[in-house]
């Protein structure tokens, strides 16, 4: 078995059952705003609330940075017969030399609960062990969060351990759980 990572020089298009992921463009800004200004969505996913969709060009540059410097890559997630976007999936390298990478996915409100994240896990998934040459995908979810948790057991991915919050924190203060998936246990790699 190879023991390299493959990054690849473009971000590249992948066809789920339900999605096709595509690299992320300024069309899809609108969408990033509507769903990061969604207070329960942004809690859930850890992330800050935007003050102005302004904001929406430093969020994107920052993905194509980190694509850039072989750190991450980041799709648009387009659900089968539309063009308008309605979320992201992520892989972020946290050990190239262990080939481990964190998945991270955000959906809009309106798709919650269609079995879009699922396939776009999925899809990711199946890239990262079967072209980018990852030997494991992580990914960190509050523990209150049973719709994510769901999600991630549907797309292959087991509880690892508890991650227990720290009190004294302003954003780390919630316990969380890190689920994991290996190239082995994975059947479409």
């Amino acid at each position: 078995m190879d023991q390299k990572l493959h990054f690849p020089d473009a971000v590249p298009v992948l066809l789920g059952d339900a999605v096709y992921l595509r690299e992320l463009a300024e069309e899809d800004i609108p969408a990033w705003f509507a769903r990061a200004t969604d207070a329960e969505s942004a809690e859930l996913a850890g992330d800050p609330i935007p003050e102005s969709i302004d904001l929406g060009t430093q969020w994107l540059e920052h993905h194509r940075e980190r694509f850039d410097q072989r750190e991450a890559l980041r799709w648009a997630i387009v659900p089968n017969g539309s063009v308008a976007s309605v979320g992201t999936v992520g892989l972020s390298i946290t050990s190239a030399e262990a080939r481990v990478a964190m998945l991270g996915i955000v959906i809009g409100r309106a798709s919650w609960g269609r079995g879009i994240g699922t396939d776009a896990a999925r899809t990711a998934i199946g890239y990262a062990f079967g072209t980018l040459g990852l030997a494991e995908v992580q990914a960190e979810v509050l523990v209150r969060n049973t719709a994510s948790r769901r999600m991630l057991e549907k797309a292959g991915l087991r509880i690892l351990r508890s991650l227990p919050g720290d009190p004294n924190s302003a954003t780390d203060f919630e316990d969380c759980l890190l689920y994991g998936i290996s190239r082995q246990d994975d059947a479409s790699s």
